[in-house]
């Protein structure tokens, strides 16, 4: 599976105040402040593919659930459905999935990648992280890993290592634009405003066309009110 976008539509919500200190001189982007919750949706990659709907995971549902059981050994089919599950919000289905994926092949990266986000997004921040390590284990560039690692970090207030694991993703893949997103929402929940439009403006360039080129360019429209002076 390429570097993909959840089939969600991200959003931002500004907020001012209520700010705690996020150092990150070591990454040179200076001193930060962020919310003690954050208050942008970040952008995910990896488990559903672009384009996808929910319509289309549910066919996928339809045509395995009843047919592949737990016991099969295809797991192409096992991940098939783990991302279907996935897409419809089923996220204890797809975590079984994901980890029967797991016990067929144990070194099949993506579906770490996928299980550590799907763990997390259950709340269960540390085992999603020790997945996502896991699978840059075995490959220590793959982007979508590193951009849901940092996800998982911000989710857990560990802001400088969130930022850090953004940092790494563009440092491999610069075109990871869901990297060049979460920075943004960092930098929109600390109420840097003109540095979240540069950012979003890398994913407007990188990603035209997609959820979250979109996004991007609504959020920098709903930003411009707290920015004084020309953006340019």
């Amino acid at each position: 599976m390429n570097c993909t976008t959840l089939g969600i539509r991200w959003f931002v919500v500004l907020s001012l105040g209520l700010c705690l200190s996020l150092g990150l001189d070591s990454l040179g982007l200076g001193t930060l402040h962020s919310p003690q919750q954050a208050n942008a949706q970040k952008e995910t990659l990896g488990v559903a593919q672009e384009g996808s709907s929910l319509e289309a995971a549910q066919k996928v549902v339809d045509r395995l659930e009843s047919s592949l059981p737990m016991g099969d050994k295809n797991y192409r089919k096992h991940y098939e459905l783990a991302n279907a599950y996935y897409d419809l919000g089923e996220l204890q289905k797809a975590s079984a999935r994901y980890q029967r994926v797991l016990v067929i092949n144990p070194n099949f990266s993506k579906a770490m990648v996928n299980l550590g986000t799907c763990l997390s997004d259950q709340g269960k921040f540390e085992d999603g992280v020790e997945w996502l390590e896991k699978a840059l284990g075995i490959d220590p560039d793959d982007c979508k890993a590193r951009s849901n690692l940092g996800n998982v970090y911000y989710s857990m207030d560990r802001f400088p290592d969130a930022m850090y694991e953004y940092k790494r993703a563009i440092q491999s893949d610069p075109k990871c634009y869901s990297a060049h997103f979460n920075i943004a929402v960092a930098f929109a929940d600390a109420g840097i405003f003109r540095e979240a439009v540069k950012w979003w403006g890398e994913v407007v360039r990188l990603a035209p066309g997609t959820d979250a080129g979109r996004q991007a360019a609504e959020n920098i429209e709903l930003i411009k009110p707290f920015i004084g002076g020309s953006l340019n």
